[in-house]
C-alpha cells in the first residue's frame, strides 16, 4: 500500500476544516489479488485477477467505477487466418486453418483506443480500480475469449468489493474492501465494453451502472455473419484463436488455444454451441444495471448490431440510454457525450438527481454533426416500406413479374465499393435497384432486411452480399450499410447444408442497422453482389448465382421525410 502525498504540501493552513477537506483528497493506491471460482488453466489452483486500486483515504465508505481489460499489458503478434482460397471451405470442406497466412499484427492495441477510460474518475467521489482479465497480464489462469469463465472472473472483483469475495495482497496477506460502500459502476472500450456487459447479465448484486462503448454483444455477430465467416473492419483473417493468442501470455495456455482453434468452426460459420456460450443477448433478461450504449455508426470493427440488439434486449429490464456517433470505433466529446456518462454514473451509482434519465433517452448524430432526438429507435415517425427488384433495375412498391437475373462473382478481384460505381453500366459481378431521385431529403433508420430468391448454377455455397448506396447527383456513390448471409444457411444458422446447383432457395437477413440522411436529388440503391473483399472469405472467380425476381425478392425499410 502506498500514500499519493504530493497533496500534502497544501496542509500550510492552520484550519482543522481545511485541513480535513485536504486528508480525504489523499489518494489511497494498492495492488490486490481476487480469488475467482474458475480454474482455467486447470492447474488445481482457483484462478487470480489482478486489481489496482486507487481510493479516497478517509474514513468515508467509496463507490466504485471498475475497469477490466485483456489488453493493460500489451499482446503477442501473430499470424491471421487466410482468407483466400479456390473455393470456399463449405464447399471444398477445407479448412485454410491459424498461422497459414503471413500477414501479422501491426497493432492490436488500436482497437481498445488503448487501455484509458471513456471519461476521467471523479477521485474526490469514486474510486477507481482497474483489473486485468483472467489468464492476461498479472493475472492468473488462461483467457477463453468470451464465455461464462472469464464473465465469472471478472464478476469476482465486483463480489470482493461487496465482501462476498476473497483477495489477497502479493505477500499473502488478506485485501478486504472495507472503504468500499458496494455500488459500482462499469465501462470500457471495445473488449473492455463487452466485458461490464459480460458481468451484467450475471445479476450481480451492487453493479448500479454500465456504460459499453463500441461493445460486444454476441461473439458470433463479430466474427460471423447469418453461417458466413466474416471478418471485424480492419483485421482481415482474424477469428476467436488470432485474439485468443494475442492476449494470452507468452508461451502460456497453448491447450487452450488449441481449443478455440477446434470448437469456434471457421470451416462452417455455423452458430454452433462454442457461438452461443458467447452470445450475451439471451442473458439480457438478468441484467440491473443501468445500461447506457454509445457506439459509433462509421464502426465496422465492432459493427453497429451489436449496440442495437443490446438497446433492443433491454426494453422493460434495465433503465437504458443510447448515443449513436457519426464516427468509428470508440467514443466521441461531442454533443456533451462525456458529461452525460457522469450523470449516468452519479445518478444510478451515487444517487444524485441530476435528471439524465429523463426524457428522450435515443440520440443519434448524423454524417454532418447533427443531433437527432428521438423517442426510440429506429425513429419513431419511421414508415415501414417494402421495396421489390425489377427487371428494369428499379426498385418498385409493387412486385415485378417474375424473372431472372444472373451476377458471376468477382471473388478476389474486385472490391465492393467498385461494384457499386456507375450503376447505370453493364457489371457482370453485381446487380444494382435503384429509386427515383428523392425529391425531399429522406431519413432511412433502424434495420433493413432482405429477402432473396436464388440459385448457385455452379458450386454448393456461395458468398451473398447485399448493400444500401446513396447515389448523389454527381453519380459518386456512397454505401450506407452492408450485410451477408451464406447460401448454405438460408433456413438455419446453427447448421448449413451444401446446396444443391441449380435448385431455388429463399434467404431472409439482415443488414446492419444504420440512421443516415440521403440528400434530396439522391436516389437509393440497393447493390447484390456476393463475395466482400473487405469483410468475407475470397474464393475465386467464377461463382454464378441467379436471382429469382417477382414477390419473394425484396427489401424492406424504414423511411420518413427528415429531419
Amino acid at each position: 500500500m502506498k500514500f499519493n502525498l504530493a497533496i500534502l504540501l497544501a496542509f500550510s493552513s492552520t484550519t482543522a476544516a481545511f485541513a480535513t477537506t485536504l486528508i480525504e483528497q489523499i489518494t489511497v493506491s494498492e495492488e490486490v489479488y481476487v480469488e475467482a471460482p474458475t480454474d482455467t488453466d486447470g492447474d488445481g489452483k482457483l484462478d487470480r485477477i489482478y486489481v489496482s486500486v486507487d481510493r479516497p483515504a478517509g474514513s468515508q465508505k467509496s463507490s466504485t467505477i471498475f475497469y477490466i481489460s485483456p489488453y493493460a499489458q500489451g499482446g503477442n503478434d501473430g499470424p491471421m487466418h487466410e482468407v483466400d482460397s479456390d473455393l470456399l471451405p463449405q464447399d471444398e470442406a477445407i479448412l485454410k486453418g491459424f498461422g497459414t497466412d503471413a500477414h501479422a499484427f501491426v497493432s492490436r492495441l488500436r482497437k481498445t483506443l488503448n487501455y484509458q477510460a471513456p471519461f476521467k474518475v471523479n477521485a474526490a467521489k469514486y474510486a477507481r480500480v482497474s483489473a486485468h482479465s483472467v489468464g492476461t497480464g498479472k493475472s492468473t489462469g488462461c483467457p477463453t475469449v468470451g464465455d461464462m469463465s472469464e464473465t465469472i472472473a471478472a464478476k469476482a472483483v465486483i463480489d470482493w468489493l461487496n465482501g462476498r469475495a476473497k483477495a489477497y495482497y502479493a505477500n499473502g496477506a488478506v485485501a478486504k474492501a472495507d472503504w468500499a460502500n458496494g455500488n459500482v459502476g462499469m465501462t470500457g472500450t471495445s473488449y473492455d465494453g463487452t466485458l461490464p456487459i459480460m458481468v451484467a447479465t450475471t445479476g450481480v448484486e451492487g453493479l448500479k451502472a454500465i456504460v459499453p462503448v463500441a461493445a460486444i454483444s454476441s461473439w458470433y455477430n463479430y466474427y460471423r455473419s447469418n453461417g458466413l465467416v466474416v471478418n471485424p473492419g480492419g483485421y482481415i483473417g482474424e477469428d476467436a484463436d488470432v485474439l485468443g493468442y494475442f492476449i494470452m501470455r507468452k508461451g502460456d495456455c497453448k491447450t487452450e488455444l488449441a481449443r478455440l482453434t477446434e470448437t469456434m468452426g471457421r470451416e462452417t460459420g455455423d452458430f454452433t454451441k462454442f457461438w452461443q456460450d458467447r452470445d450475451y443477448l439471451p442473458m439480457v433478461k438478468n441484467i440491473k444495471a443501468a445500461t447506457f450504449i454509445i457506439h459509433g455508426q462509421s464502426d465496422w470493427n465492432v459493427k453497429q448490431r451489436h449496440a442495437i440488439e443490446l438497446w433492443e434486449a433491454l426494453e422493460g429490464v434495465a433503465p437504458r440510454r443510447i448515443f449513436l456517433h457519426k464516427g468509428g470505433h470508440g467514443s466521441t466529446y461531442n454533443h456533451g457525450v462525456p458529461g452525460k456518462l457522469q450523470a449516468w454514473f452519479d445518478h444510478f451509482v451515487e444517487g444524485d438527481e441530476n435528471g439524465i434519465e429523463k426524457g428522450p433517452q435515443v440520440e443519434v448524430e448524423l454524417t454532418d454533426g447533427s443531433l437527432v432526438v428521438q423517442e426510440a429507435w429506429p425513429h419513431e415517425k419511421a414508415i415501414d416500406q417494402r421495396l421489390y427488384f425489377a427487371r428494369n433495375d428499379s426498385l418498385s412498391s409493387a412486385a415485378s413479374d417474375e424473372t431472372s437475373m444472373t451476377i458471376i462473382d468477382s471473388g478476389k478481384s474486385k472490391k465492393l465499393e467498385s461494384l457499386s460505381e456507375k450503376p447505370e453500366q453493364k457489371n457482370v459481378g453485381r446487380l444494382v435497384f435503384l429509386t427515383a431521385p428523392m425529391t425531399k431529403k429522406i431519413l432511412l433508420t433502424g434495420t433493413s432486411k432482405v429477402s432473396l430468391n436464388f440459385s448457385v448454377k455452379n458450386r454448393k455455397a456461395a458468398n451473398l452480399t447485399v448493400a444500401i448506396v446513396e447515389y448523389e447527383k454527381n453519380g459518386s456513390a456512397k454505401i450506407i450499410t452492408r450485410g451477408w448471409a451464406d447460401a448454405q444457411n438460408h433456413q438455419d444458422i446453427t447448421q448449413g447444408e451444401l446446396l444443391v446447383p441449380g435448385q431455388n432457395y429463399q434467404i431472409t437477413f439482415d443488414l446492419e442497422p444504420k440512421q443516415y440522411s440521403v440528400a434530396k436529388g439522391s436516389r437509393i440503391g440497393v447493390l447484390l453482389a456476393s463475395t466482400d473483399y473487405m469483410y468475407t472469405l475470397r474464393p475465386n472467380e467464377g461463382t454464378e448465382i441467379q436471382f429469382n425476381l417477382g414477390a419473394s425478392s425484396f427489401i424492406d425499410l424504414k423511411l420518413f421525410s427528415g429531419p
